[in-house]
């Protein structure tokens, strides 16, 4: 009963025995598309709320909320000898470790395969309809739904089931321009890449409230009076579980570290409901603010300016990467990575070695292999004779 049909070829797997049962089923099929739906806009923290498969003849619908045991899922991501296929995957990769520690091998990303194709508009549904003339209704209100509720509506599961119903037909269509482009080993070492993405520790609430925008006008006593409400925030948000925005928004928090006599009635992007029910306390966090220690933007240090030399070096380095990249109907950017350019820019010291940065962990060996050597002659011609230090320095700090 955990095993239900919904629509045409597609499975909800909502029970443990079920899930058993076809990842048995699944460990011999040799690729499964894969995507995943979690509640971002709707709680504190997120979690994946829902577990989309799909081989080339079935969906399944796996629900991580009633099932507990994810493990056999798990094992599959691992097992090298079944491709997934997912579009845009740095997103689930990162969701599907974080909240299960699963890794994902022998990944095939649809949305990289299409950058380096030269697509300009690579979103599923444009990629859908160009290469297999495919078109699949996308919502935005489904797409920015709550996927943490129960039970997951018809128009739900079929919009979550459109989402990897083609993917493995598209897989196939790209791979087979890239073989031809002989470019697939360049996007399979994308993937590579990919498969390590990992979630980053949250940072300090003292260091998030310095990123927001416009913190960086205020006063070190307005900053003191930022700081409060941020924690206030985030304590509130906790408490209900929803997203920090939804408490007081970032423009309702800079209106209220900068105004802080203004009535609370008057401040946009403060909910009315919020204002009446904790009032009193954003009050408090105002006036722990106004008679705490003052709180001052930390010192940057000051980067050197580069020298007029480096400077035009930068440029016509650029200036090849951006030729390379309309020669071959690439985005620049997927040519040389711009860092590594600047540091060249900068400490090239005329080396004969095989790869110009060799060291650069940023640079990818497809592009040592395909660019080096138009790279070094684009690097002679930036530097003339006149070489800089005899020393590749690591990365700038610019």
């Amino acid at each position: 009963e955990g095993l239900i049909e919904y629509m045409s070829r597609t499975l909800l797997i909502d029970d443990q025995r079920s899930l058993q049962h076809v990842a048995a089923k699944l460990e011999s099929e040799p690729l499964l598309a894969l995507d995943t739906e979690s509640n971002s806009l709707h709680a504190y923290r997120e979690r994946v709320c829902l577990i989309q498969i799909a081989t080339a003849g079935e969906i399944f619908l796996l629900d991580p909320l009633a099932v507990t045991d994810l493990s056999a899922l798990g094992r599959l991501l691992a097992n090298p000898s079944i491709t997934k296929v997912a579009h845009g995957s740095d997103y689930d990769v990162r969701c599907l470790h974080r909240d299960y520690g699963f890794t994902v091998s022998s990944l095939f990303d649809t949305e990289m395969a299409a950058r380096f194709l030269g697509s300009s508009r690579t979103n599923l549904s444009s990629l859908l309809e160009s290469f297999l003339g495919v078109e699949i209704p996308k919502s935005r209100a489904l797409q920015t739904s709550d996927w943490a509720r129960r039970p997951l509506s018809p128009l739900a599961l079929e919009y979550a089931a459109n989402d990897v119903r083609y993917l493995p037909e598209l897989a196939s269509d790209l791979q087979r321009h890239l073989v031809k482009a002989r470019r697939l080993d360049w996007v399979m070492e994308e993937c590579r890449r990919l498969e390590q993405v990992r979630q980053a520790p949250p940072d300090p609430a003292e260091v998030v409230m310095l990123r927001i925008k416009g913190s960086s006008r205020l006063g070190p006593r307005s900053l003191a009076v930022l700081k409060q409400l941020f924690l206030f925030r985030e304590e509130e948000a906790r408490r209900m579980d929803c997203p920090p925005f939804r408490v007081l928004t970032n423009e309702a928090l800079l209106i209220l570290a900068d105004s802080p006599d203004l009535e609370l009635h008057k401040v946009r992007g403060l909910p009315i409901g919020i204002a009446r029910r904790a009032g009193e306390q954003i009050r408090e966090a105002i006036q722990r603010g106004r008679c705490g220690p003052e709180v001052r933007q930390p010192s940057q240090p000051k980067n050197k300016p580069w020298e007029p030399e480096t400077q035009a070096r930068v440029k016509l380095l650029k200036l090849w990467r951006l030729r390379q990249g309309a020669s071959l109907g690439l985005d620049p950017a997927l040519v040389w990575p711009a860092a590594s350019l600047e540091r060249l820019a900068h400490y090239w010291n005329g080396s004969a070695a095989e790869s110009p940065d060799n060291e650069a962990p940023e640079v990818r060996s497809w592009q040592r292999h395909e660019f080096s050597h138009e790279l070094r002659q684009a690097l002679v011609q930036a530097f003339g004779s006149d070489y800089g230090p005899t020393q590749l320095p690591g990365p700038l700090s610019r």
